[in-house]
């Protein structure tokens, strides 16, 4: 691999990834240093899988969350005791500073990024790509103990969500998406968030979420629209969660990431 640019290019960055680490290795003071003066200037950091080490190993995550593959999250933890480590969802993201667990956890953390700062279409159509899910969660667990079924078709989770998917500007209740698939709502509930490491409405709710944003990126149908066909039923309701969970307002995301 040729480096064209030295480390004194992070000066002026707006997003730096640290993709790996040796955890044996002791980073250098230039690097850290480096690391550290990107974040003060406003860069936000990602540590991806163990890429996480060198994050810690700066200073800016102290007393905070930092997400790394399960196993090495004990060895972070107590080479770094000042930081909060989670081996228990895929990806984290603080604002200013981003981590992930494995390979494909970094993958799904990257399309986030993609998705936050270039927006929902760009980052399906990057998916497509690179033939990876659109979207998971970071709040998915790393580790899932039920197996994904040889058979997708006796999946029923995933029978689930394309039936959800298909109705997402309908209210779907969890009874009504439970008898969907023929399961009682108790083992519905308990076998989507074994399968997904989440619960039923809040994978909805991002789904929902994903659903307004696109069509806020691609098209000009007013705010209220897209609360109604995304499932909101309202653009109070859709503001609210839009605050909620991105942190900004329909109008301002068009305005961001719109075609116009």
């Amino acid at each position: 691999m040729y480096v064209e640019r030295g480390l004194d290019v992070m000066e002026h960055a707006d997003l730096v990834i640290l993709p790996s680490w040796d955890p044996k290795l002791e980073p250098s003071g230039l690097l850290v240093e480096a690391i550290r003066a990107a974040h003060a200037s406003g860069a936000t950091v990602a540590g991806l899988c163990i890429g996480a080490f060198l994050v810690a190993a700066s200073g800016i995550a102290d007393g905070r969350e930092v997400v790394t593959h399960w196993r090495w999250a004990e060895r972070l933890a107590a080479q770094y005791p000042k930081v909060d480590v989670r081996a228990d969802v895929l990806w984290s993201d603080l604002g200013d500073l981003v981590t992930s667990a494995g390979t494909a956890a970094s993958m799904d953390c990257c399309l986030h990024l993609v998705r936050k700062h270039h927006g929902v279409e760009l980052a399906e159509q990057l998916a497509r790509m690179i033939v990876v899910a659109p979207h998971r969660s970071g709040s998915q667990a790393q580790y899932i103990p039920v197996p994904v079924p040889p058979d997708q078709a006796d999946d029923v989770v995933e029978r689930a969500m394309v039936w959800a998917r298909a109705r997402l500007d309908q209210p779907v209740s969890l009874d009504e998406w439970a008898a969907a698939v023929a399961l009682s709502r108790r083992t519905f509930t308990r076998q989507f968030r074994a399968r997904t490491g989440t619960t039923g409405q809040a994978w909805l709710l991002r789904q929902r979420l994903d659903r307004a944003r696109l069509l806020l990126e691609t098209t000009d149908q007013p705010v209220e629209r897209v609360a109604t066909e995304s499932g909101f039923g309202s653009s109070a309701a859709l503001r609210h969660h839009f605050h909620l969970v991105l942190g900004t307002t329909p109008q301002r995301h068009r305005q961001e990431f719109g075609r116009g």
